[in-house]
Parts: structure tokens; sequence; C-alpha cells
């Protein structure tokens, strides 16, 4: 299903057209027959109120994409390839390969938002003012890796075609045979408790399709929890603050200091150091280390299942707790935007209790 009428990396008309995969084709036949059937959400048919399965091929998932953007990718979906069937056997990686993933899952959580506005005939209004090309790496990221007692191959991406994340693409999961990955990305979602710069204040443009916000130093130390809310996943949890968008918006002074260049994997483009949350304390590692991914715990398939629905929907309305402040907009301007989120969260309050109800 070729649906994207712009390249799917740089959002431009594509030059020399190619075919790009978001979920990519090794992935799905790591997981099963690339031609099997698979749930993509619910075609919504919002004046008559009805939801219907929406189902096709996994490899015929595919975006129009530029042939030179595609090449350029290819090298990250090789080396993604390469780490996940490291994670699913259990084995260490190195933090490099670990920030790399982080990249690649940037990549995929885009790319679906991307590909389920258009599915949904942009249900939510949003006009794309970014694409894969320019998101990757661009905040915090946060991955929590859950693992349950399933024994076959599996592929599912969980919590993608919302409105709050249609509205908000920053919070979804991918579920890979037995393994569960859960992906946050965010302004300064750890930066602040990992002693990084951080966003202070985060204000929407009133005319302009943007964020304006204010960076102030960082308190150059490490305090445990990382974020200031329960997480209910039992897994390993791995966190890595960014700043590229800083140092892009003019901030780079206030980033240049010993603290940042001293936990930082690369500090010139922008991408700190790997953070590992352990029982009590928070365990840093740089560019020379290795870590394992494979949680303590094995959960039971069934449980678990429900339970990381809960989760990530969860996740998405903590979310839109922390959203740039509208005082800017004009009072219509702001009942606008508080009418789409509202409703956006009632829906996953919705979706939650329908989850609770099955446990």
């Amino acid at each position: 299903m070729e649906i994207m009428k712009h390249c799917v990396f740089c959002g431009q008309k594509p030059q020399d057209k190619s075919k790009e995969h978001v979920i990519p084709r090794w992935l799905i036949e790591l997981t099963g027959d690339p031609s099997r059937s698979a749930n993509f959400g619910f075609s919504k048919d919002v004046k008559n109120k009805v939801l219907s399965q929406r189902t096709f091929a996994f490899d015929k998932f595919t975006f129009q994409a530029c042939s030179k953007c595609n090449q350029k990718f290819s090298s990250l979906e090789a080396k993604a390839k390469q780490t996940i069937n490291l994670v699913l056997s259990a084995n260490s990686i190195s933090v490099l390969a670990l920030s790399e993933m982080f990249d690649w899952f940037d990549k995929v959580r885009i790319g679906l938002w991307l590909g389920m506005r258009l599915l949904d005939k942009d249900i939510a209004n949003v006009q794309p003012n970014f694409h894969i090309e320019t998101r990757i790496g661009q905040h915090d990221r946060l991955l929590i890796i859950e693992k349950s007692d399933f024994d076959g191959e599996r592929l599912n991406f969980v919590a993608t075609d919302t409105l709050n994340f249609a509205l908000t693409p920053s919070a979804f999961m991918l579920i890979i045979n037995n393994y569960h990955f859960t992906n946050i990305s965010t302004m300064s979602l750890c930066a602040r408790r990992l002693g990084f710069p951080f966003v202070s204040e985060a204000k929407v443009h009133p005319e302009r399709d943007e964020i304006e916000v204010d960076i102030i130093p960082g308190r150059e130390r490490v305090m445990h929890p990382v974020l200031r809310r329960a997480i209910s996943e039992k897994g390993k949890r791995i966190y890595q603050p960014m700043f590229r968008a800083g140092l892009a918006q003019g901030a780079s002074e206030i980033y240049d200091c010993d603290y940042v260049r001293q936990h930082s994997i690369d500090f010139a483009q922008g991408v700190g150091n790997i953070f590992a949350d352990a029982e009590g304390h928070i365990n840093e590692f740089r560019m020379s280390d290795s870590i394992n991914l494979d949680p303590d715990q094995i959960q039971p398939y069934e449980r678990l299942n429900i339970l990381s629905g809960i989760n990530i929907l969860e996740w998405q309305l903590w979310l839109h707790k922390h959203l740039p402040s509208m005082e800017l907009l004009s009072k219509e301007q702001r009942r606008y935007v508080r009418t789409r989120f509202g409703g956006a969260n009632r829906l996953n309050r919705v979706l939650i209790q329908n989850y609770r109800n099955l446990l």
C-alpha cells in the first residue's frame, strides 16, 4: 500500500522514487511470512461514527522515498538489524550500538506517524512540519524493555493509530517476538534530572508553527528517579539526553561546559551518554562500555499484552500534560487546541478502561 506523496525521509517530492518499509522488511521476515496479513488499526468513518479493522499484507505497507534518502538510511537499518538480533538473543551490545538503536526507534516512530496520518486521511488535521530526517535524535529518549514467556514469532506496534499519537507522536510500543519495547521521546524528558541544560519554558507561537523555548543551565548532578512519574513497566529502563535541537537553536554556549562534555557520547552532535535506571540508583554508560538489555523478569504473555496496552496509552496521556504553554495563543486558538487534545485524551481513557476490563 503505497500512500506517501512526499518522501518519508525529507518531506520533499521524491527524486528517483523508491519504496521504503518503515517497518523494515528484515524485521518482517524475522518475525514470520512477509506477505502475512496484519492489522493496521481501524479505518475511521467519522461522519457515520463507524470503525472497521484495517488489514493488509505487512510487506505492502510501503512509502515513497527518494532513492538517495533511502540509501542514506540503509546503513542505520543494517546496524539496527544486527543490534536487535543481539538484544533478542540476550547478548550485550555496545553503547554506540544502543545509541544508534535509539535513532532507529525515532525513525520507525515518526514513519508510523506519517503513515497512520495518511491512512486516517489526516483525521487530526495536522500538517507535518518535520519528517524522519529532521526528527532523528532531536529530543531526549527513553526505552523500556520488557519480556514475556511467549514462545513464537510476533510483530506488532501499539498505540500508533490513536488520535493522541496523531497529535503528538512521542510514545509508542514495538513488540518483537517476546520482547516489548516502549519508546518515548520529547523535549527535556530526562535532561533536567540527569544534570544537563533543559527547557524551563516552552510556548506555542501564535502565528508560526513553532515552539519558543527557554533553555537554562543544568544542575550538573544526577537525581533519582530520572522521571518524576511512577513507571509501571517491569523491565530495563534506558535514558539518553539529547541536545542537537538546543545547539541548532543557538543555545550552544549553555551546553559548552565540562559537565555536558564529560557526559556525552558525541558532544559535537549533541548526543548524551546512556543512563540505566537500576534499583535505587542510576548507572551511566560511556562510549567504551557495553550493556545488556535483557530484562531480569519474564512476565506472563497474556497479562503483559494487556498491561502494555494500558501503559503506553497512559504514557501518551502523561505527555499531553507536559505540552508547551498556549498562553501566547488567542482565546479561540486555545479553545481549538484544548478541544482537540481533550477529545484525544478521552479516547485514550476509554481504551485504557477496555484493557482493564480484560484483567
